[in-house]
């Protein structure tokens, strides 16, 4: 009888670790929650990476539900993110404010909207406030673009393959890159 107590125990473990995640989220999320290297990798046009030098903040959106980057925002009060071109690192800022899902009656919107550029076309193409809508804040231009696969998957730590292009892309930040963060 006694034979059969560690596995029962073992099975009993695994239930308890899965609920305990359910009730905080994925594993995933749970990482960005913990660690204060997380990043967000993601992709635009260079116009638009642009502005985000150029200016105090921009508003970007996606038509995907970014939701571990939303836990890292309301866990650290932003997120630092890469931007790539063509595989190679070039912009990083700060997602400062993240929003899912949202419309026009959504509280606090306006801040969003007031931060959508006059040369900005996404609205042409998409929802003019998407199912992921976001602030960036503090971006700049690299001084020295890097391949994307120097960085590492947060998930698993394997490198970012250099043809890598689903976003986001969750990834541990390089030492050095965001040192006002946390």
């Amino acid at each position: 009888m006694l034979q059969h107590l560690d596995e029962a125990k073992q099975i009993d473990e695994g239930a308890a670790r899965k609920a305990r995640r359910s009730r905080t989220g994925t594993g995933l999320q749970d990482k960005i929650r913990r660690r204060t290297d997380a990043a967000v990798l993601a992709s635009n046009h260079e116009t638009r990476l642009e502005e985000i030098a150029d200016r105090e903040a921009v508003t970007h959106r996606s038509g995907k539900r970014w939701k571990s980057a939303k836990v890292g925002v309301e866990a650290h009060g932003r997120l630092p993110i890469y931007y790539r071109l063509d595989g190679k690192i070039t912009h990083k800022g700060y997602i400062d404010r993240l929003v899912l899902d949202p419309d026009e009656d959504t509280e606090g919107i306006e801040e969003f909207i007031e931060h959508i550029t006059d040369d900005d076309t996404y609205s042409d193409y998409h929802d003019r406030l998407d199912e992921t809508t976001f602030i960036v804040r503090g971006g700049e231009e690299i001084d020295e673009p890097f391949s994307q696969s120097e960085l590492r998957k947060l998930s698993t730590g394997d490198p970012i393959d250099e043809d890598y292009s689903y976003q986001p892309a969750y990834v541990v930040s390089r030492p050095g890159d965001f040192p006002e963060f946390p």
